[in-house]
């Protein structure tokens, strides 16, 4: 249980740190297969952002976890983002875990760029077992904060 909150207590540093390199922060809400993500972060429109996901599965029992993810856009228009980043972050009872997310922001709304849907692929390594796996998520994010 210390290391849980000491994993936790760290990426809650690095998020808020990032967090105050722009004003505007996301929410984001994904789904993948048997499990739900929730996700708060800063702006997606910077070339580097950071986001912290609860894992929120919607079954009783079903082992949560939190992720901390940090992105790089490397391709950025007007109508779609494609980023590439970095997760770690701790499942089930402790069992840490690293991945490299892969994702396609869309904007869908010409008029309200706030607003995107996200495909997004993770390859993962999960320690305890010393397994790779492979994650897709497709979600909605929306920025808030100034224009």
């Amino acid at each position: 249980m210390k290391n849980n909150k000491s994993v936790f207590l760290f990426l809650a540093t690095i998020f808020f740190a990032l967090s105050d390199l722009g004003a505007q922060v996301h929410v984001g809400l994904y789904k993948g297969g048997l499990t739900n993500q929730i996700g708060v972060g800063t702006d997606f429109e910077k070339k580097y952002f950071g986001e912290l996901r609860v894992i929120a599965p919607d079954m009783v029992n079903y082992p949560s976890g939190i992720e901390g993810l940090f992105h790089h856009n490397f391709k950025q228009t007007e109508w779609y983002n494609l980023h590439v980043g970095l997760m770690l972050g701790l499942h089930r009872f402790e069992q840490a875990k690293a991945g490299i997310p892969l994702g396609f922001s869309f904007k869908p709304i010409s008029g309200h760029r706030h607003f995107i849907i996200l495909a997004e692929t993770t390859p993962y390594f999960l320690a305890s077992p010393g397994e790779l796996f492979l994650r897709a998520n497709i979600g909605l994010r929306y920025n808030f904060g100034k224009d």
